[in-house]
């Protein structure tokens, strides 16, 4: 009989023991278990998904060129790109100019240079003359601050490739390097929106999506 009651005694016991045992594990491994979280980087986890990271931006322009030679100007524009062609391996660049002119109707010009300042235009001019490079003729009008912009390229072979296929179709272009890395194509010298006009037009029928900018 002793015997029966201490039995009943130590399972009454060893019962909330056992259970207070079996929780405590069951709580710890709810505590450690969860999913694992990867740390990701600062800065990416303001952006949101599926958005990559923006592309350095260009280098601020510095330099602008707002005068050039005028070498001659023709109304014919086969002529023009015919004198163009004989002046290549003498100046760089030349470059055809398509230019309304109001009153005096519509010009193709012959252009050749950008200078920052006309002080520079000038003597350049004279420089050229006394070697008889370029005829008598040619002149520093006023500021032509603007040229239209054909694309810009991250290699000047890039820049070539484009200006090549332009002047086959009787577009001559010029190449402007901003650093080691921006080559502008820009077509043409402008005082004004007005005078770049038919010159835009003959480009978004080509398929460009051309826009007058400062040079």
């Amino acid at each position: 009989m002793r015997r029966c009651v201490l039995s009943c005694v130590l399972v009454l016991v060893a019962l909330p023991l056992w259970a207070g045992y079996g929780l405590s594990n069951v709580v710890k491994k709810e505590i450690h278990r969860g999913p694992v979280i990867e740390e990701i980087p600062v800065e990416q986890a303001d952006r949101p998904a599926g958005q990559t990271a923006a592309p350095a931006a260009a280098p601020a322009k510095t330099t602008y060129y707002p005068y050039t030679i005028h070498l001659s100007s023709w109304q014919d524009q086969k002529e023009a790109t015919r004198q163009i062609e004989k002046m290549r391996s003498r100046l760089d660049p030349v470059y055809l100019t398509k230019i309304d002119l109001g009153a005096s109707g519509l010009w193709y010009r012959i252009d050749y240079g950008l200078f920052p300042t006309i002080k520079e235009a000038v003597a350049r001019l004279r420089e050229l003359k006394a070697k008889n490079i370029i005829d008598k003729g040619a002149f520093v009008g006023g500021e032509v601050a603007f040229a239209i912009e054909i694309g810009a390229y991250e290699s000047m072979q890039e820049a070539k490739e484009e200006a090549q296929e332009l002047i086959d179709q009787g577009i001559v272009p010029y190449i402007v390097k901003e650093s080691d890395s921006l080559f502008r194509l820009l077509a043409g010298a402008y005082p004004d929106e007005k005078s770049a006009a038919p010159a835009v037009s003959d480009l978004n029928a080509l398929g460009y999506s051309p826009a007058l900018k400062k040079r």
